[in-house]
């Protein structure tokens, strides 16, 4: 059987990557029939239906294939997929599978709130909390994009969030912690270099043209390392007023974290809002 060597909805073009116009109106069909309630049985036999090829000459759609489309997190853009779902749609989707599974536990409210922000540490992806009550962990957390998954109760979860987030406002220059080493750069200045290098890579340019970019691009690097020294400066000040915490404080979580990541040892990792990690393994 043939394969695809990329995720259906994308497409080569002139060697760049790009979104392909016609099958990703099916992935965003899927998302959006699946939200407004069709179960994946009849998202499948209606697309089997219309003759929608996801190969060539291949168009039997079933339930798991629908399903490896709602759990592609290429289509909210990671790696270097250009997005086609927005990412609320995305944790939407997910949100919704689980309230249709029976087996269900209530979700603490925290919680709900790390699901928007859990990724895996070692590929980048945005993990998805799994339950099922049968299995000896019920709750896991998995990443759709590498396949790494780490059983992790709620209450767990929760805890040692609380203990990273009690270590840094008890010692609040940890947000400061190799500062120096944390690669800075803006969106604008990734966008510059590609243009140069595509420029380059063509041989259409001028010396004048390349000399243009790379100014712009140290300029837009300037204004990215200025502002990082800035969200640095309010980080600490916002810590050093929060004083000792006994306990998860999720308004000083949502002003300070802007990632979790748990890693393939089973560590827990808090992304600041700088970019610094704060790590379980920290001294205290």
């Amino acid at each position: 059987m043939r394969n695809r060597s990329i995720p259906f909805g994308y497409y080569y073009q002139n060697g760049v990557l790009a979104v392909h116009p016609q099958e990703s109106q099916t992935v965003r069909t899927v998302f959006m029939a699946y939200l407004s309630g069709e179960p994946l049985s009849k998202i499948a036999a209606r697309l089997t239906a219309k003759l929608v090829e996801y190969l060539p000459g291949r168009w039997q759609w079933d339930k798991a294939r629908v399903k490896r489309i709602l759990d592609n997190t290429k289509y909210i853009g990671n790696g270097e997929y250009p997005p086609i779902i927005k990412e609320k749609d995305f944790q939407m989707a997910h949100q919704q599978k689980e309230s249709a599974n029976t087996n269900r536990q209530p979700v603490d409210e925290d919680v709900k709130l790390f699901k928007g922000l859990t990724h895996c540490h070692h590929c980048g992806g945005l993990m998805v909390r799994r339950m099922d009550s049968r299995m000896e962990h019920p709750v896991t957390w998995k990443c759709p994009q590498c396949g790494y998954f780490l059983p992790l109760p709620d209450e767990e979860f929760k805890q040692r969030v609380f203990l990273l987030q009690k270590k840094l406002a008890d010692k609040p220059l940890l947000a400061e912690k190799e500062e120096d080493e944390i690669q800075v750069t803006s969106m604008e200045a990734r966008r510059l270099t590609n243009v140069i290098f595509r420029k380059l890579d063509s041989g259409d340019f001028s010396e004048d043209e390349l000399v243009n970019l790379a100014l712009q691009c140290a300029a837009k690097n300037y204004e990215a390392i200025s502002s990082a020294r800035h969200i640095t400066d309010r980080l600490t000040a916002t810590l050093l007023h929060a004083g000792p915490l006994s306990a998860f404080d999720r308004e000083l979580f949502q002003r300070t974290v802007s990632e979790i990541h748990l890693t393939r040892k089973g560590e827990i990792l808090l992304k600041l809002q700088n970019g610094v990690f704060i790590e379980e393994g920290d001294a205290p």
